[in-house]
């Protein structure tokens, strides 16, 4: 028996944002996906660049520590990011997540660092094998909220761990044995927290092709309003001595990694020699010449197949995924360093001076961190509607500290929430956040261009059904005069509906009744 991957991998930009900073990878033996973060700071560069690195592993066969050859890898990336900083101070800021499964003789290695995720679809079952590395699912983990506060709370993108090159890499490790039958889905949060686990189960368990799973699955994010880039792979563990479907061998790129030669992201944008130049060069290493004309992996990259030996890693127990998930590894805690009491001072006249002292360095620090954090949350911006229902660019977290609001209105657009699609209202509602108030003004723009084409297309109709009430009106009259109806223009086709997505008419100030054409006659 001889267990491999058939994949599918697709990536989308979503409704909301400009660029794409997901990318991802797939090929016969490493499916990974990175979730870039950073905005103005190049949150695609970090992705390509770890998702470039990443790639190697799928050039030979793993060697006997799959964990070890993972962790190696990500310290990698992790380095190749810290170089380029260093290079190009313009994309000091840069992070990206990563999710990646690592796949030999029937055993799957997964490295998890951030709060992109993975699933195995095992049986009908979906079970979460990552564990998001966020506030929220740590104040989840501590009792704190309930998972149903996730995905409402004003801090739900906050990262614990990510690889930024600033920090030392600390990945999730974990092995598990792989079954005929199993499909896994490797995935950016902007499916995993725009999609409910039920769907993605019920979408994963009903369509047979991972292509047209991906393809299906990216559509169900752009129907929740689509708020971030969407990545996704979907693998299937196939026996190769029994399907009849044939495994997949060509690797595929995704996403901002697909797009290997950016002039933007040099250190001076035509510098042939830049830091970014080198995933050019690290993927022509990895690929050699099955590059085809475009600048993509070759579709014939030949791949040697491995059979299954005896290798029996201890399996892991599976939990079933809840909203946030519970993934057959959960993440170690971490002790707390308690600092050892010190020894009181002898001389009790002392003691009044170093009680003052401590306490004026104390306030210094408290006035200093607040001063701090105030003034990190100023550059913070995000795109809510207001107590009036007009939506808003804020300044500022959505959050309170003991009464007081950490944000204000910063731009009105005078866009009304109740002219707003169905499929950006509730991303509005539960507050979009945006890394510059540039990128917050795109978002608006995207709402108020959605508006605008609903707005259209409404005027349209009514017009149009005013146009036919008055010809029909006119052909009625020339009936009861007994004079010839040729003459009388008629009006031109009818227009399309408002899309399923627009809010009704009377949201624009037009009647209901205004937009229903009347009943035709026979002329």
């Amino acid at each position: 028996m001889t267990l491999v991957l058939r994949y599918a991998v697709r990536s989308d930009v979503g409704l909301l944002r400009e660029g794409n900073e997901d990318s991802a990878y797939a090929g016969p033996r490493l499916l990974a996906v990175a979730d870039g973060m950073g905005g103005h700071a190049a949150g695609e560069v970090a992705s390509s660049l770890t998702i470039a690195s990443m790639a190697k592993l799928d050039s030979e066969p793993p060697g006997g520590d799959m964990l070890a050859e993972l962790s190696s890898a990500v310290a990698a990336a992790n380095a190749r990011l810290q170089e380029m900083i260093i290079a190009n101070p313009a994309v000091e800021g840069m992070g990206t997540t990563l999710t990646a499964l690592f796949w030999s003789d029937g055993h799957a290695a997964v490295c998890h660092i951030g709060d992109s995720r993975g699933y195995l679809l095992r049986e009908g079952e979906l079970y979460q094998i990552t564990h998001d590395h966020t506030l929220v699912q740590s104040l989840v983990d501590e009792g704190r909220i309930s998972a149903e506060d996730v995905s409402t709370h004003p801090q739900r993108s906050l990262l614990l761990r990510a690889l930024d090159g600033r920090s030392v890499a600390e990945p999730d490790l974990s092995v598990h044995d792989g079954q005929a039958g199993d499909r896994y889905l490797l995935c950016s949060d902007g499916l995993s927290g725009v999609v409910s686990d039920e769907t993605l189960r019920e979408t994963l368990a009903t369509i047979e092709d991972p292509e047209a799973v991906t393809r299906q699955l990216i559509e169900l994010a752009l129907h929740g309003g689509g708020p971030d880039n969407i990545t996704c792979i979907v693998a299937d563990v196939v026996d190769t001595a029994t399907s009849r479907v044939p495994s997949t061998g060509t690797p595929v790129m995704a996403g901002a990694a697909a797009n290997v030669s950016d002039p933007r992201l040099s250190t001076d944008g035509t510098a042939p020699g830049s830091p970014f130049g080198g995933i050019d060069d690290h993927l022509e290493n990895h690929f050699g010449d099955h590059y085809d004309d475009h600048r993509q992996p070759s579709l014939t990259m030949p791949h040697s197949m491995t059979a299954v030996d005896d290798l029996d890693p201890a399996s892991m127990p599976l939990a079933p995924a809840s909203e946030n998930g519970t993934g057959l590894r959960a993440a170690p805690s971490r002790r707390s360093h308690r600092g050892q009491p010190k020894r009181a001072v002898r001389a009790g006249r002392r003691r009044w001076p170093i009680v003052t002292t401590s306490l004026v360095v104390l306030l210094a620090v408290i006035i200093g961190g607040g001063y701090i954090a105030w003034r990190w949350s100023q550059d913070q911006y995000y795109v809510a509607a207001d107590s009036k229902g007009e939506v808003v660019i804020y300044r500022g977290i959505n959050q309170r500290i003991a009464g007081i609001s950490l944000s204000r209105p910063y731009q009105q657009t005078a866009i009304p929430l109740a002219q707003v699609p169905s499929n950006y209202q509730q991303t509005v509602k539960a507050t979009i956040t945006a890394s510059s108030l540039s990128e917050a003004q795109r978002i608006v723009a995207n709402v108020r261009a959605a508006v605008t084409t609903c707005q259209h297309q409404y005027a349209a109709l009514q017009a149009w059904v005013s146009e036919q009430s008055s010809y029909q009106a006119e052909v009625a009259l020339a009936k009861r005069l007994k004079k010839p109806v040729n003459g009388i223009p008629k009006p031109g086709p009818q227009p399309p509906k408002a899309g399923p997505m627009c809010p009704p008419s009377t949201a624009f100030g037009i009647p209901a009744n205004a937009v229903v054409p009347a009943a035709t006659g026979h002329s």
